[in-house]
C-alpha cells in the first residue's frame, strides 16, 4: 500500500499546483505552451545534474567550516544551477510565444517549467527515500520549487509588461536562488542535527524547523498575494474593454 500512495504522492503535487495556477488566469494559456513549458523543465534536469556534479568537483571551501560549506554548497552548487535553468526555460521558450502577453503569464510559465523539474527530481529522491520522503517532498519541497519558479516568472512579467529593468529579472533570480539555497540549508542542518542526541542538538532542529515553516509561509503568502493583484488587475483591463 505504502509504494502507492509514495507513487501517487510523487506526482499529485505537481498536479494540483499546476491546476491551481492555471485556474488563477482569467485568460487561460495554451496547454500546448504550458506542456512545452512543463517538458522543458523536466529536460533540464539532465543538464542541472551535469553542472551540478562539475561544480561539486571542484570542492571550493570543502575543508570549512560545515555550516559554512552547507550553504555555500546549496547556494552555488545548487540553487544558482537549478533555478538559472527554470529562468532559461520561461525566457528562451515561454516568454518568446504569442501565449506570453500579460504578467500573469510569468508567473504561470514561471511555475510549470518549475513543476517540470521538480517532477523529475522527486521521482528520484522518492525511488530513494520511500513515503517518508514522498510526503515530506509533496508537502514542503515541490510546492517551494513552485513558489521559486512563480518568483522567477513573475521578474519576467515585470520586466515585458511594466517597463522595468533588465535587472529586476537578475533580482529574481537572487531571490529564488536565496530562498533555494536556504530552505535546503535549514534540511540539510536539521538532518545533520538528528543524528545527535543531546539538549543542543534538539534545540537546533527546533529552531531550524520553525524558521523552515516561517520562511515557507511567508513564500505562500506572498504568492497568494501577488496572484490576487494580477488576477485583479485583469478584471480591470476586461472592464476597461468592455467599455
Amino acid at each position: 500500500m505504502l509504494p502507492l500512495i509514495s507513487f501517487v504522492l510523487t506526482f499529485l503535487p505537481a498536479v494540483l499546483l499546476m491546476g491551481y495556477f492555471y485556474r488563477r488566469e482569467r485568460n487561460r494559456e495554451p496547454r500546448k505552451v504550458l506542456t512545452g513549458t512543463f517538458l522543458l523543465g523536466v529536460f533540464s534536469f539532465l543538464p542541472v545534474v551535469l553542472v551540478e556534479n562539475f561544480l561539486s568537483s571542484l570542492n571550493v571551501l570543502s575543508h570549512a567550516n560545515p555550516l559554512f560549506f552547507n550553504l555555500y554548497d546549496m547556494f552555488a552548487n545548487v540553487a544558482v544551477p537549478e533555478e538559472s535553468f527554470k529562468l532559461l526555460v520561461i525566457i528562451l521558450y515561454s516568454a518568446r510565444t504569442a501565449a506570453f502577453d500579460e504578467p500573469m503569464d510569468g508567473i504561470v510559465y514561471g511555475v510549470a517549467a518549475a513543476l517540470g523539474f521538480a517532477t523529475v527530481e522527486n521521482i528520484f529522491y522518492v525511488l530513494e527515500g520511500g513515503f517518508g520522503t514522498a510526503l515530506t517532498r509533496a508537502i514542503l519541497s515541490v510546492p517551494s520549487h513552485a513558489f521559486w519558479g512563480a518568483i522567477l516568472g513573475y521578474s519576467v512579467g515585470q520586466f515585458y509588461f511594466k517597463g522595468r529593468r533588465r535587472t529586476v529579472i537578475l533580482l529574481g533570480l537572487f531571490v529564488s536562488v536565496s530562498l533555494h539555497a536556504f530552505f535546503n540549508f535549514l534540511l540539510v542542518t536539521v538532518e545533520g542535527a538528528a543524528a545527535y542526541t543531546d539538549t543542543i542538538a534538539g534545540f537546533l532542529i527546533l529552531a531550524m524547523l520553525y524558521l523552515l515553516f516561517i520562511v515557507f509561509a511567508l513564500e505562500i503568502v506572498w504568492i497568494l498575494r501577488t496572484v490576487r493583484r494580477l488576477r485583479r488587475e485583469q478584471e480591470q483591463i476586461a472592464q476597461k474593454e468592455i467599455h
